[in-house]
């Protein structure tokens, strides 16, 4: 799930700096085929654009939650019986939100294109010149890919021809490929207002491609926008309506912008560039490079560590509930630090080798740490106050809280390696323990 948040995160980036590059540069750009070439490459390009590879390396040194977060055990001292807690953590209950409304948008799609072939198939047919029409009132003047929807009743009227080379303009270059997938880059970040203005862009710069297409054929320019001004506004649809953002289409029409050139298109290969360097710096602002630490003669296969590897480490040939139920079984809350009434949460950082053992980070053969205040392998996040006056507890009965969660997760066999490219890797990864008094 991490995985999937960080590639959306740099998704949504791409699209912030490319729409925003869009409107700076064709905002009142008339060539509205450079246009959508833009719009199709800023819906294609951030999804390729974020399956760049970067280096996944952890940082060690850093007492910040990695990547890996196992749930935390709990200890009772009083009644000595352990237990654990699958909660529903945020990062977990952000992640159903995005996957509820994801896919409530995927069946919506889904609904609308049913909808519009149910009706391709149960309407009526009428032949138009070199155009095979499809007679549904329901649906106004639309056009789906191949089909083109007519009201019957608009036949005879003066504005019919405008109206029919319009669709049909639609239907020659394939507009709804452009409708399908702005809805589909909307249904995958509905939560970033830039994937909403990009799909209004898209539909805008269809509708201003068939209108010039129009306009280039009929001289009376004022008669296409009276047949605009006619049409019924119909409601939102995944088909081409004719009538969709009528007031931008004919302040379109009649603004004296430039036919600018396709010079512009150039400029996305700057941004590019810019926006791969602006994923990379925030990649590296997160403890995601220890290595770092160590020379380039340092850095060996021996002591790379990842946080996330191709392949997950596996405990005794189940899940991580086992590690849990591992600990669970084997920790013992200290005699002294129950007696003296120490309580505290425990976060211990360890690493998984390559050959399947336990190892602390700033052991042999793995980079030291540097020297900070607080960056112990085993880092003390609290503690509930001593009864005598809330002082804060003895640092020998805190030692033995540390050295209690350290013993018991060391001792774990059994591990099977992570991997990457099929070659078992060091991982990183961290386990909360919590040591309670009741």
């Amino acid at each position: 799930m991490d995985k999937l948040f960080t590639y959306l995160f740099e998704i949504n980036i791409s699209l912030l700096i490319l729409y925003a590059a869009y409107r700076i540069l064709f905002d009142r750009d008339k060539n509205f085929h450079a246009r959508r070439i833009y719009l199709l490459v800023t819906m294609f390009l951030p999804f390729l654009l974020a399956l760049f590879p970067h280096p996944a390396r952890m940082a060690i040194n850093s007492i910040l939650p990695v990547t890996i977060h196992l749930d935390e055990i709990i200890i009772s001292a009083s009644s000595g019986i352990l237990e654990t807690t699958g909660g529903i953590r945020f990062r977990d209950l952000m992640a159903g939100i995005y996957l509820s409304l994801f896919t409530l948008g995927l069946i919506r799609l889904c609904v609308q294109v049913f909808l519009v072939l149910r009706t391709a198939s149960r309407s009526g047919r009428l032949q138009q010149e070199n155009s095979r029409l499809i007679t549904a009132p329901s649906l106004h003047a639309s056009s789906f890919f191949g089909y083109i929807f007519i009201d019957p009743a608009t036949r005879h009227d003066a504005s019919f021809s405008h109206i029919l080379e319009h669709e049909e303009i639609h239907r020659r270059e394939w507009h709804s490929a452009d409708r399908v997938m702005a809805e589909l880059l909307v249904i995958i970040n509905w939560f970033n207002p830039a994937a909403w203005m990009i799909r209004r862009s898209v539909v805008e710069n269809l509708e201003y491609l068939a209108d010039s297409g129009v306009v280039g054929k009929c001289a009376d320019l004022s008669g296409y926008q009276l047949s605009i001004l006619n049409q019924y506004i119909g409601s939102a649809s995944i088909s081409n309506q004719f009538s969709s953002h009528i007031k931008n289409r004919i302040n379109m029409l009649n603004k004296n912008y430039k036919s600018g050139s396709r010079w512009k298109l150039a400029m996305l290969f700057p941004l590019v560039v810019f926006t791969l360097l602006l994923i990379s710096c925030a990649d590296k602002e997160g403890p995601l490079n220890g290595n770092d630490l160590l020379s380039d003669s340092e850095i060996t296969a021996e002591n790379m560590i990842y946080d996330q590897p191709e392949v997950m480490p596996v405990f005794r040939g189940g899940d991580f509930t086992e590690f849990r139920k591992y600990i669970a079984q084997n920790l013992r809350y200290p005699k002294e630090a129950a007696e003296n009434s120490v309580s505290g949460r425990v976060v211990v950082s360890f690493i998984v080798t390559k050959d399947g053992n336990v190892r602390i980070p700033g052991e042999s053969d793995f980079p030291p740490k540097p020297e900070k205040d607080g960056a112990n392998e085993v880092v003390v996040v609290s503690f509930d106050p001593i009864t005598q006056g809330g002082a804060p507890p003895d640092q020998k009965y805190v030692d033995l809280l540390n050295q209690e969660a350290v013993r018991v997760i060391t001792s774990a066999t059994g591990w099977e390696p992570g991997k990457i490219g099929g070659k078992p890797v060091n991982v990183m990864m961290t386990m909360p323990i919590n040591f309670v008094l009741q």
